[in-house]
């Protein structure tokens, strides 16, 4: 009887944990750039006693636990649909590439393109300001009084000043990580690699004017935060079932 407690305390930890994911998908869903996280679980075994996670698991199982456990959150990183703006501050980029950004103390990765200039003529992403970083990895400056930013689609930069002719600039400093794997997410649309990243692939193509929406389907994350929520909610029901039949067991015992 206990174990099947465990068992179903388990089951409503990791639709829990799904649930969260979900969630947090469904918060991004306009979020431009955002890529959706998808929660893996496997089947709990033994040795997970081990790692910490005995506050959910019998330790007197040898075998096969038949629970599940959260294995990891991973990332789909597959292209989003891409939304014209006619700016010539936005970008997309379309492939396994990043912008370059930094806050002055870090740099970090983002497919976040919705860019702007700011009040010291510095090319920062629009929604927290962080500095766009050139393929050497310094931030970008437009000259004063410019009137037209060019972006070719490898990530070419060219400006004109008070509409003359157009000049380059600089480089957008677009890369792709070598394990995607190593990519861990900051929040803020943002993400670290803990491993090396190199100048873009080939593949990488850069489109001014677009930026690239959320790979979330709100549609679909809801479908599966219902059927996800049911599954939660069968697992408690379950261990209100087994509660009670266990306190109708020990009520039944002869009492000496």
């Amino acid at each position: 009887m206990l174990y099947g407690l465990y068992l179903t305390a388990q089951g409503a930890t990791a639709q829990s944990q799904r649930l969260d994911v979900i969630a947090n998908n469904i918060a991004n869903a306009s979020t431009t750039g955002f890529k959706r996280d998808l929660a893996i679980f496997r089947q709990m075994l033994p040795h997970d006693i081990e790692l910490g996670l005995e506050d959910v698991q019998p330790r007197n199982q040898q075998e096969q636990t038949g629970g599940l456990v959260l294995d990891e959150v991973v990332t789909d990183f597959s292209n989003g649909s891409l939304q014209t703006t006619d700016s010539d501050f936005d970008v997309a980029i379309q492939g396994p590439g990043f912008l370059q950004v930094s806050n002055g103390k870090r740099d970090f990765l983002t497919r976040d393109g919705q860019l702007a200039m700011n009040s010291n003529g510095e090319l920062v992403t629009a929604s927290d300001g962080l500095n766009v970083l050139n393929a050497a990895g310094a931030p970008i400056v437009l000259p004063a009084n410019t009137t037209n930013v060019a972006i070719s689609s490898t990530g070419a930069v060219s400006v004109s000043v008070d509409g003359q002719t157009s000049f380059p600039l600089t480089q957008l400093g677009v890369v792709t990580p070598r394990d995607f794997k190593a990519l861990e997410k900051q929040g803020e649309n943002l993400y670290i690699s803990h491993a090396p990243v190199d100048p873009a692939a080939p593949n990488v193509v850069v489109k001014q004017g677009y930026i690239e929406n959320s790979t979330v389907e709100p549609v679909g994350e809801m479908l599966q935060m219902i059927e996800t929520s049911r599954a939660f909610e069968s697992n408690l029901n379950m261990a209100k079932y087994q509660d009670e039949s266990l306190g109708l067991l020990l009520g039944s015992l002869a009492r000496v």
